[in-house]
């Protein structure tokens, strides 16, 4: 039978185990979230010169 000692083991190993797959979940949801803003910082610089660029066209149609 199990003894007193190797519950307590079996307990801390299982306690240890959660708390690391909460921060593993933990990190790889601060990194979606990063990557995520990162590419909407590419989708701004993008519109925006999408904006700059009609605009020129419309300045240049009207001469």
């Amino acid at each position: 039978m199990l003894n007193n000692e190797w519950i307590f083991i079996i307990a801390v190993a299982l306690g240890v185990t959660m708390v690391l797959v909460i921060l593993v979940l933990v990190a790889i949801i601060i990194f979606q979230r990063w990557r995520i803003s990162d590419s909407n910082v590419h989708l701004e610089k993008f519109i925006t010169e999408n904006i700059e660029l009609r605009e020129k066209i419309r300045r240049a149609e009207a001469l």
